[in-house]
């Protein structure tokens, strides 16, 4: 029995590490894969820890994505790990545009699941369920990172992001 959960554990494992190297053979660009080892959630601040480094390639300021969607990026490089400022993270400001009318704007992490869009035209009108991607307005991010979706509330847009932060195991 206990070998029968290892071996479905295992198959789990493997499918998730088949989707990381899919991605690399996809994307144009050069990509490293790795494995998420440590999560630091607090109730504002999230970041996660990755097994990868300098001696992989990693440096700082690096897109990170999940299955292909942005999920962070890289803010600080150790020798055999990294830390990544998550999306959602209340310290995170990532430029982007809207889908269709090419509006720009700030994605902002607040600490909770969805960041909002700010910095927004006095004259946009929002919509539900239009994908946000990265601008490339920083010079850090190429643009095109598909990241989410708006979801419009009461007093604000806010972004269901695709790349969930609570369900991260594996990024490129």
């Amino acid at each position: 029995r206990k070998q029968k959960f290892n071996n479905a554990y295992l198959e789990t494992e493997n499918k998730q590490l088949q989707e990381v190297v899919q991605l690399d053979k996809k994307t144009a660009f050069t990509t490293v894969g790795a494995k998420i080892i440590l999560d630091k959630n607090s109730p504002y601040l999230n970041s996660v820890i990755i097994n990868k480094g300098s001696n992989s390639g990693i440096k700082l300021g690096m897109p990170v994505l999940s299955k292909g969607n942005l999920a962070g990026k890289i803010v600080e490089v150790n020798y055999l790990s990294s830390r990544i400022l998550l999306l959602n993270d209340l310290n995170s400001r990532i430029p982007v545009m809207i889908e269709d009318s090419g509006v720009q704007a700030i994605i902002t992490g607040k600490g909770s699941y969805e960041p909002i869009l700010e910095y927004l035209p006095d004259t946009y009108e929002p919509e539900e369920g239009l994908t946000i991607f990265t601008s490339g307005k920083d010079g850090i991010f190429k643009s095109g990172i598909p990241i989410g979706k708006t979801v419009v509330k009461s007093d604000s847009i806010k972004v269901k992001l695709f790349a969930d932060p609570n369900q991260l195991d594996f990024v490129n």
